[in-house]
């Protein structure tokens, strides 16, 4: 189960739920198939919450619903006007229909839902028997991405991909390129001191730390432009954020007010912990949480994807940990999902992957999506005329 939070205001309205339908693919970051989504619309008007479960995973004997608390609860977070429950398959339709009934009588038995069904050819309300309203074959699938709300999502520059595996795939880097970081990376584990000179450690933190800021700085603002990254700087930099002080000042690096306790971090610092605390409140804290900066966040990004792309596996449990934290402040749950369990795969018990699974699995949304919430809330803008 992935879940995704609303990361800004949408910039078209969704009038109805032909364009709730339409805004899905986008939100999720791919098509979805053989899957039940949830889409909910807040009291403001706004997507405030899609989830997906895949089909299989429903499909077991026993309680097809076990395992949906988490879903459960970011319901209630999101407290929603209105929600659509989407079946897409492009199989059998009576035997999953039973499937997404059931979700529906367990993650939102307090709110009005309208089921639909997507197949690849057509889509259509479930339980819409106006033929006037919902023809026997549907309406053209093709249709919800040709309307106003794909128009202006493309125009956003938001693509769509055909699977979650193209969307959330990372680049990949020649075998040449991955033998020189791989080179480089042994040197800078080799130089790395073994014994209690804490001196000689701290030099070694600062030469990493270096050339993490070195790799941000050749960063390009221009998303379309190719990161001029050699390999053996991500290989330094691989090596460098398997040091949990690194790791952590290269996280803070990318946080609001973190700038203030990223030396202190490197060089170990014990009583300036208060620093990176106000950094860390700024994400997880909704009374001081803020969005992030999407500047800021593509860089880091870009980053740790080449690392990943480049670093042997050994290394890549931190910097796919730090792409997974990265995706969950911005509210994209699929790709947090994604990173989180690639992380894992590599260093089953790394602290600060299992940490962030933990956030991701609980469908925890980051502090600034809770403070949006609360807004949207009974105690925020009145409540009333979900998208229908």
């Amino acid at each position: 189960m992935t879940t995704t939070c609303d990361p800004a205001p949408d910039t078209v309205r969704l009038r109805d739920a032909h364009d709730l339908l339409a805004a899905v693919p986008y939100r999720l970051g791919f098509r979805p198939t053989e899957s039940v989504v949830l889409a909910c619309v807040t009291a403001s008007g706004r997507l405030g919450l899609v989830a997906r479960v895949g089909l299989p995973d429903l499909a077991g004997p026993g309680d097809v619903t076990a395992g949906l608390e988490p879903l459960t609860r970011a319901v209630a977070d999101v407290d929603p006007t209105f929600c659509l429950l989407v079946l897409y398959t492009a199989g059998e339709v009576a035997a999953a229909v039973d499937r997404v009934e059931a979700v529906r009588r367990v993650v939102a038995p307090t709110v009005e839902v309208d089921r639909w069904l997507v197949t690849p050819h057509g889509y259509r309300g479930l339980d819409c028997d106006d033929v006037a309203c919902c023809p026997p074959g549907g309406f053209p699938t093709a249709a919800l991405e040709h309307g106003p709300v794909g128009a202006a999502h493309v125009l956003a520059g938001r693509a769509l991909a055909d699977s979650a595996e193209e969307a959330f795939r990372l680049p990949a880097a020649t075998a040449a390129a991955r033998g020189l970081a791989a080179r480089a990376a042994r040197r800078r584990e080799s130089a790395r001191p073994t014994t209690g000179d804490e001196e000689a450690a701290r030099r070694w933190r600062g030469e990493a730390w270096s050339a993490w800021r070195s790799a941000l700085g050749q960063v390009d603002d221009d998303p379309a432009a190719d990161p001029a990254l050699g390999p053996a700087l991500l290989g330094r930099v691989g090596a460098g954020l398997a040091d949990r002080r690194v790791r952590d000042a290269a996280l803070l690096s990318l946080l609001p007010r973190g700038d203030e306790a990223t030396a202190a971090t490197v060089e170990g610092v014990e009583d300036d912990e208060a620093g990176a605390a106000r950094a860390m409140a700024s994400v997880v804290d909704p009374d001081h949480a803020v969005a992030p900066d999407p500047v800021r966040l593509r860089r880091g990004a870009v980053v740790l994807e080449q690392v990943v792309a480049h670093v042997p596996r050994r290394l890549q449990a931190p910097p796919l940990t730090l792409l997974a934290f990265l995706a969950w402040w911005q509210g994209d749950g699929p790709r947090a999902a994604r990173r989180v369990e690639g992380a894992l795969a590599v260093d089953a018990t790394y602290r600060l992957a299992r940490l962030v699974h933990g956030a991701v699995s609980a469908g925890l949304p980051p502090g600034w999506v809770r403070a949006d919430q609360r807004a949207d809330g009974p105690s925020g803008r009145p409540r009333g005329g979900g998208v229908r």
